[in-house]
């Protein structure tokens, strides 16, 4: 274990790092909220590809100090996890799904939690992490925050996995969309995020079916799922924000725009109504 990987949880309004011993190859950091108000509910944050999880967890922990909510952040390492965006890199292969699973369900025992649910925040890499996991696991989540994801999980069943829904992989977890379609949504995308970098994954069929950069490829997976929302007479719907003046960087996207006002915001609605 990591020398910098503590055991003990940290005392109020500090941040530490833990592991458990059914998934050593996950480090979780955390940050404690100086006033804890809702012990039943985490906002768990997800790193993009630079596995930047101390950054995640500094920039969203005034939100969890006003939101009175443990802040969460697992690091989902290259030489473990490399293909956690799609939950694992294929078949046998370690699912950082299942990781963060087991790491909930010691936590749950833990604490002696019985309706433990998260506030699942993702971004880029994190985001396609978070709706593809909200997707198998949607009874988990309290509300979904997707920021700048290269690209999407599609809610089309003529479409292949993993740009969509259809020739499930076997083992993987199953789907349930008519779930997902019940949870409070946000996404969220710089709206200078247009730039085809190596980061961003482009195909014919992928450019095609969900655009040539990020926020075209955001605003048509909002628009086919508030579609189906709407055929469905869901009620809660799915917000899509622009960031302005934005692309496609973390630390400016928070620091520069209004993201943190936005999603804190969304976030407090989210816990006012008690889901």
């Amino acid at each position: 274990m990591d020398k910098f990987c503590q055991q003990q949880l940290p005392r109020p309004g500090a941040r530490g790092c833990i592991s458990i011993a059914a998934v050593p190859t996950l480090k979780v950091h955390l940050y404690r909220p100086r006033v804890l108000k809702n012990r039943q509910r985490l906002l768990v944050v997800v790193h993009g590809i630079s596995r930047n999880t101390m950054q995640q967890l500094d920039i969203y922990s005034e939100l969890a100090n006003e939101l009175g909510l443990w802040l969460i952040a697992p690091a989902f390492s290259t030489q473990h996890f490399s293909g956690y965006q799609q939950l694992a890199k294929g078949a046998g292969q370690p699912r950082a799904d299942l990781a963060l699973n087991r790491f909930l369900l010691a936590w749950a025992a833990e604490q002696q939690l019985t309706d433990l649910k998260l506030h699942l925040c993702g971004y880029s890499g994190g985001a396609q992490f978070a709706h593809r996991y909200a997707l198998v696991y949607p009874s988990k989540v309290a509300s979904l925050v997707l920021s700048s994801a290269g690209w999407y999980s599609f809610p089309d069943s003529s479409v292949s996995y993993p740009r969509g829904l259809g020739k499930w992989p076997i083992w993987l977890t199953p789907p349930n969309l008519n779930e997902l379609l019940r949870l409070s949504m946000l996404v969220l995308v710089g709206d200078q995020d247009v730039q085809r970098d190596s980061s961003l994954k482009t195909t014919a069929r992928l450019d095609q079916q969900q655009g040539l950069h990020r926020l075209e490829r955001a605003r048509r997976w909002v628009d086919a799922i508030s579609q189906l929302q709407q055929q469905l007479q869901v009620t809660t719907g799915i917000a899509f924000h622009r960031l302005q003046r934005q692309a496609h960087d973390f630390s400016d996207n928070a620091r520069h725009s209004d993201m943190l006002s936005v999603i804190g915001q969304f976030w407090k609605s989210v816990e006012q109504e008690g889901v």
